[in-house]
């Protein structure tokens, strides 16, 4: 267990959990006489987690102890999902202890979920509960996570929703603030997150090297790794006029505000308004993005590099796209 200072500022726990993985907490401390107030206070934590007794907890507290904890450690829309799953899980099967919950408990309340709302919920909701019980393991609540040999459901796979070159014309037609407009250009010709763009500051652009670089700083990205995106023509000339007037750190304005749910909104009305697809919504320029990129032939590898994807599987769902190819492999009979 040792401490690292962040270029932040703050100082970090750098740890080995149970199952023999580095682990990492934030202090909070820019100091080094108060990181190490904190560390020692957090070694006796640790130590009190490894021995064999259980610490009793119930459901409401220990939601309430792992949001904290997805909040330092997770990206603000996974704690919210979080939330979601353990507020909805809590009403099933009520405020009881951590240590009662069985296989059994989850599995009912998945088949429940599967039922009521849809197999997508239900994924989700595994996924979560397994990390809340895996964080419940480490802080010594239960012997076992009760999620352990419950399979994931396996999604239908969908073609994923895009705007044709002409739907994407007409949408930019429509939508009159400069700003708005400019925050769907670069994200359709990036292929950034909604969160990604939102929390995007001018530090992150490089211009000589052109392009922009997601450092996990202001804004942790999903995959948690550190990505460049290019920034190509259609983008370059647009950034270099926003920095010209800017005179604030972000790249767009919307701090302060529900971001996501503010931009979300405000860019189905612009959709209706363009009389496209009213199924098409702003992470569909995100996938607008790979789309195009594979229609002009780039190969899906360098499309996975591009949208940071953890895995090259789930860059797949567009390699349909890429029809000429299946057709020249056949005539070659």
């Amino acid at each position: 267990m040792f401490l690292i200072k962040r270029g932040n500022g703050f100082y970090h726990i750098y740890y080995s959990g149970k199952d023999g993985k580095r682990k990492t907490i934030s202090t909070k401390k820019k100091t080094k006489a108060d990181a190490y107030k904190f560390l020692t206070s957090f070694q006796q934590e640790v130590e009190k987690r490894n021995s064999n007794e259980i610490q009793t907890i119930d459901m409401k507290k220990f939601t309430f102890q792992f949001l904290r904890h997805a909040e330092i450690n997770k990206a603000y829309k996974t704690m919210k999902v979080y939330r979601t799953t353990l507020n909805f899980f809590q009403k099933s099967i009520g405020n009881v202890n951590l240590d009662t919950i069985t296989n059994n408990d989850i599995k009912k309340y998945l088949e429940n979920r599967l039922s009521t709302s849809s197999v997508y919920q239900a994924r989700k909701d595994l996924i979560n509960l397994k990390a809340a019980f895996r964080y419940a393991l480490e802080e010594n609540y239960i012997k076992v996570n009760p999620c352990t040999g419950i399979k994931q459901y396996r999604l239908p796979q969908q073609q994923p929703l895009y705007f044709s070159k002409p739907e994407y014309d007409k949408l930019l037609k429509v939508i009159e603030d400069k700003e708005f407009k400019r925050l769907v250009m670069i994200a359709a010709n990036t292929g950034l997150r909604q969160m990604e763009l939102l929390t995007l500051k001018w530090n992150q652009v490089n211009f000589e090297s052109r392009n922009i670089i997601l450092d996990n700083r202001t804004h942790i990205t999903k995959s948690k790794k550190i990505r460049s995106v290019p920034i190509n023509d259609n983008i370059y000339e647009v950034l270099l006029e926003m920095q010209k007037h800017s005179n604030n750190d972000n790249l767009f304005t919307y701090a302060g505000r529900n971001m996501d749910v503010h931009v979300s909104s405000r860019f189905k009305s612009y959709v209706i308004k363009a009389k496209v697809n009213p199924l098409l919504h702003f992470h569909s320029l995100r996938h607008s993005f790979a789309s195009w990129l594979v229609q002009s032939g780039v190969n899906i590898y360098l499309v996975s590099k591009l949208l940071g994807h953890a895995n090259i599987q789930t860059t797949e769902i567009y390699s349909h796209l890429r029809n000429d190819d299946l057709l020249q492999s056949v005539n070659t009979i």
